[in-house]
């Protein structure tokens, strides 16, 4: 029994929840504030057009599991969503990624890990120029976007992300509120700094609570409070 025990204790040690298939399409969509229907065409493909002349959209990326997105396909999406964010589109997407996953076989996640951060912006900014005939300022554009999308990612030893903040507005500054960590609150989003589900905080508030009362009960700052609510607006009835 002591055997099975030190046995499952030691997998559950080893075991890296960011490799875990854990978020559904609609969950990890209003985490990163992009719509379910563009990160499933990114992960799993979907067709367009009429019958019959239908056309399939082929994925960007490998999702984990067949329904589920891990953390590091969250993360792979943020990066790709910096791009997105300059108007580089769907297929110019795919050819990039392509061309990373040429430029350095064998990683599962081409947008992650030392190679993309030390080299694979530069290869990013380099084909798009290329492929999209653009000036260097805006070159110098793209380029800057995307270290702000990296610039909300916390990194490893080896370069892969521990936890990130969703840039939801290319408005925000600074490192963000709040943060996508898989060891916290089952990799939900949560207040920098602590545990406490961001998601958890917006309900509340629409429950009739005071940001007041919410910054004191979780010994929180009102802003942190705040940024949760934003994170989190409330829905409308349809």
């Amino acid at each position: 029994m002591a055997t099975q025990t030190t046995s499952a204790e030691n997998f559950l040690r080893n075991l890296d929840l960011r490799l875990m298939p854990r978020y559904t399409f609609g969950e990890a969509g209003r985490y990163l504030g992009i719509s379910e229907s563009t990160l499933r065409a990114w992960f799993a493909g979907t067709t367009y057009g009429t019958q019959p002349n239908l056309k399939k959209f082929k994925p960007i990326l490998e999702p984990s599991g067949p329904d589920l997105l891990s953390f590091y396909d969250i993360a792979s999406a943020h990066v790709l969503l910096a791009m997105k964010a300059k108007g580089v589109s769907q297929d110019d997407l795919r050819a990039i990624v392509d061309g990373l996953s040429r430029e350095y076989p064998g990683s599962p996640y081409p947008l992650l890990g030392r190679n993309f951060f030390l080299f694979g912006r530069d290869v990013v900014v380099k084909n798009l120029g290329t492929r999209l005939n653009l000036s260097r300022n805006r070159q110098l554009g793209i380029r800057a976007v995307m270290d702000k999308f990296l610039a909300r990612i916390e990194f490893d030893a080896n370069r892969m992300p521990l936890r990130f903040s969703p840039l939801r507005s290319q408005r925000e500054r600074g490192k963000g509120y709040i943060v996508i960590d898989p060891e916290l609150a089952a990799g939900r989003p949560v207040v920098r700094g602590t545990g406490i589900p961001a998601e958890i905080i917006a309900k509340r508030k629409k429950s009739g609570e005071s940001v007041a009362l919410l910054a004191k009960d979780y010994r929180i700052t009102r802003r942190s409070v705040e940024e949760a609510i934003k994170y989190f607006p409330i829905r409308k009835a349809a």
